[in-house]
């Protein structure tokens, strides 16, 4: 009894360390995707009753970084985010096919880990990624076009056996937008009336950019001209866009617009006409498009107040 017993002990030991040994065994190697999406943006129209609601979309032909940093399964990441170990560091995604990969091949890390990711767009644009202070656009100039800066949170504390090894990046934008339209007046629709150029006053362009802890902007205190539009537009009693909406950096703006425009008069000779210093105050935010209404004709232009229940 004592020899059948002590046999039955072993091959339950010996079974045992082969139950451990197959479960440490079983740990793939699986290909670290990506698959960056974006919410889209919020449009604000002063003077018309648009907005668009968030929707889920691909980003059209961007180019991507990500950094990642892995912790032990035992830890978190909110608790622990100091002691992680770097994975990526600032690496551009390769696209192929629907997802994005690391330019590297990089494969995801043993099982034993978790992993938490940050991302960014355009690749080119980001100047840190780190822990601390999170996605990082420098000295931004939006005096000319700087692309669609975007950042994703900390998509945090990731196992490859979830989702098939697929990190899902929402890719959040870090700048705002401004658009302008003109449309003529009621009583003028027998004259002719053209929009030569639109400059929005004492607006912020330069400044710096952090998503973490909390996204942020450094504004310069410098404050600028923005030349919206230039070129020549006939208005007429609908609205029309005066060009792409530009983007612009989140910011309090107390400034003013001006306008050149020209009207025919009966003997078909155009008078030239400009407005200064109409006065516009806004909170201009991140992910969201601002439209600016302008009604001109020969007695002036105004900007057409707002609908308050546009700016929840």
């Amino acid at each position: 009894m004592l020899r059948t017993t002590a046999a039955l002990l072993i091959v339950s030991i010996a079974t045992a360390g082969c139950v451990k040994e197959n479960r440490e065994r079983h740990d793939p190697v699986v290909k670290l995707a990506f698959e960056p999406v974006m919410h889209a943006q919020v449009r604000s129209t002063v003077g018309l009753s648009e907005k668009t609601d968030h929707t889920e979309e691909l980003l059209e032909e961007p180019s991507y970084g990500v950094s990642a940093w892995h912790l032990d399964e035992a830890a978190d990441w909110n608790s622990a985010a100091e002691s992680a170990e770097e994975f990526l560091v600032m690496e551009r995604l390769l696209r192929n096919g629907n997802l994005w990969y690391p330019e590297s091949g990089t494969n995801w890390p043993s099982n034993r880990y978790r992993l938490t990711c940050i991302g960014f767009a355009p690749f080119e644009a980001a100047a840190e990624c780190d822990p601390l202070r999170g996605v990082v656009f420098d000295e931004v100039d939006t005096s000319q076009d700087p692309g669609d800066l975007r950042y994703s949170e900390p998509q945090t504390d990731l196992s490859k056996s979830r989702n098939g090894g697929l990190v899902t990046l929402p890719m959040i934008p870090a700048l705002g937008q401004v658009a302008f339209r003109v449309r003529g007046v009621s009583g003028y629709e027998a004259t002719r009336v053209y929009v030569r150029r639109i400059v929005l006053e004492g607006i912020a362009l330069h400044g710096s950019f952090h998503s973490l802890p909390d996204p942020a902007w450094e504004i310069s205190d410098d404050r600028s001209s923005l030349v919206v539009f230039e070129g020549e537009i006939q208005v007429g009693y609908t609205p029309q866009n005066t060009g792409e909406p530009r983007r612009i950096i989140p910011q309090e703006l107390e400034g003013t617009i001006s306008v050149e425009y020209e009207f025919e008069s009966p003997a078909g000779n155009r008078l030239q006409q400009e407005e200064t210093d109409l006065p516009v105050k806004r909170t201009l935010e991140a992910g969201r498009q601002h439209t600016f209404t302008l009604a001109v004709s020969p007695a002036g232009v105004e900007v057409i107040p707002e609908n308050p229940s546009m700016l929840d």
